[in-house]
């Protein structure tokens, strides 16, 4: 079965009590990460998990380092054609900012499971 990301946020009043996934291992890394963070960390990191895990279309179990380094690829690719590129350093593909908050985002989640024992 391969886990399919759907963001899902819970508001009471004006406040976001809760994002979810859809997965019971990603979910509780959200959980884990809202009750630390500001709340813009906790939307960012919710998205950058979605964006991974709508490219590597795997349960979290059976990702593997060669999956990290694939999404990091594509997140390097091309967006618009070949001849858009970034103003600030003439290279294609999204921010090294980006790339590295995105690669943050699964790294926290991946220590978060191993400290847990979830993962090996």
């Amino acid at each position: 079965m391969t886990f399919v990301p759907c963001l899902v946020r819970s508001i009471e009043g004006s406040e976001l009590v809760s994002i979810t996934l859809g997965h019971r291992l990603v979910d509780g890394y959200l959980e884990f990460v809202g009750a630390r963070g500001a709340t813009n960390t906790w939307l960012a990191v919710a998205y950058d998990l979605k964006v991974f895990f709508e490219v590597v279309a795997k349960e979290p179990a059976e990702v593997t380092a060669a999956d990290v380094f694939a999404f990091l690829a594509a997140q390097r690719a091309p967006r618009r054609g070949e001849r858009v590129v970034r103003i600030e350093d003439g290279e294609s593909g999204l921010a090294a900012r980006t790339i590295a908050r995105r690669l943050s985002s699964v790294a926290g989640l991946f220590e978060y499971l191993l400290a847990r024992g979830d993962a090996e």
